[in-house]
């Protein structure tokens, strides 16, 4: 089977972070034995790499042998479609969709930036899913919202159990120059992402600190992704305030690490947390997280690689779902075409 990743998030020099679901389950797929080829193109630059990238993306489908068109989010998926029209192909899109503005129903996030609007349109998002031949959600929560009409299943993004693991809260403190005494609280984005509210996290962090004075904030900003395990494991607690996610892959990157979570409600954070302890899903009061994160303080969240392997969220099994909706889409777009009757040639009837 040979597919190919077009993305407008991807690891880059200078953001490590960026886009690492994607990479990692590009990973898993070739581990698992698929080919996977992958465009990517840097929307962050400017907007126009979207229109810009079409000529990589026909030349791509041009130049191999694809059984499947894997794309992710909107926008991507409308160059897709755009590309695959142009070269008269009959390859199958799959889309997944991680946008979680799908799940921002106040528009808190939102700005009058005609960019803005957009991100923000379930309009332009169901017509790209329609066109899509099977689209995937990462939460129920963006399924229920999104509502499209077509075939789809809702498969989040894994975690890598293998480096997401338990490790001795001492000594990694000690390799990150974190006092080992401290109450170490860990917020898994930079100051500036938005919809991420540092604001909220650092309130809450000033409120803890009023109490334990040897309580400590780290951000993420430009932490490499390896390092990521180090990070989670020398804190005592992963803040996340976000406005909204789809299926946040950092709270699944602390669960596998045993860490315990304290979050605004986002994403499918509530569900994929649930029984776990010392995980907490609080209000968006900076009083309310604060008093669930002194809760957490030298504590585990034992259990929660357990519960990320029941849900089906290691990369493994996620790249075998996603096979397995490969291997369904081939088959019936093979059967589609099979079916189609032959046209008949004009002048083709013999005379006697």
């Amino acid at each position: 089977m040979r597919v190919l990743v077009v993305t407008n998030q991807y690891p880059i020099p200078g953001r490590p972070s960026f886009g690492a679901f994607v990479a990692e389950q590009v990973r898993s797929l070739v581990h698992a034995g698929v080919t996977v080829d992958v465009v990517f193109f840097n929307p962050k630059q400017t907007r126009l790499n979207y229109g810009l990238s079409l000529p990589r993306v026909v030349h791509a489908i041009r130049s191999a042998s694809y059984d499947i068109l894997h794309t992710h989010h909107t926008y991507s998926m409308l160059l897709v479609d755009a590309a695959r029209r142009l070269v008269r192909s009959q390859i199958p899109i799959v889309l997944t969709n991680h946008e979680g503005e799908v799940t921002d129903t106040e528009n808190r996030a939102r700005t009058f930036h005609p960019t803005s609007w957009l991100r923000y349109s379930l309009f332009v998002k169901r017509i790209a899913a329609r066109r899509a031949d099977f689209v995937i959600l990462v939460s129920q929560r963006a399924a229920d919202l999104l509502a499209v009409d077509a075939p789809r299943d809702i498969i989040p993004c894994g975690v890598d159990l293998a480096k997401f693991a338990p490790l001795d809260r001492g000594k990694c403190r000690s390799q990150l120059g974190i006092p080992r005494d401290a109450l170490v609280i860990f917020f898994p984005a930079g100051p500036q992402a938005e919809g991420k509210r540092f604001a909220l996290a650092k309130a809450a962090y000033d409120l803890v600190r009023a109490r334990v004075r040897e309580a400590v904030l780290i951000t993420a900003g430009e932490i490499p992704h390896q390092s990521m395990p180090l990070y989670y494991n020398a804190a005592d607690v992963v803040l996340q305030a976000s406005f909204y996610e789809a299926s946040p892959t950092v709270v699944k990157e602390a669960l596998a690490c045993e860490v315990p979570i304290v979050s605004t409600d986002s994403g499918d954070t509530r569900e994929v947390v649930d029984g776990v302890p010392f995980c907490f899903v609080c209000r968006d009061d900076p009083m309310d997280l604060a008093e669930h994160v002194l809760k957490c303080a030298t504590q585990r969240a034992v259990g929660g690689r357990e519960q990320l392997q029941k849900k089906g969220l290691s990369l493994e099994q996620v790249a075998q779902r996603l096979i397995r909706v490969y291997e369904r889409v081939i088959a019936e777009s093979v059967a589609s075409h099979t079916a189609r009757p032959e046209p008949e040639l004009q002048g083709s009837s013999s005379q006697t």
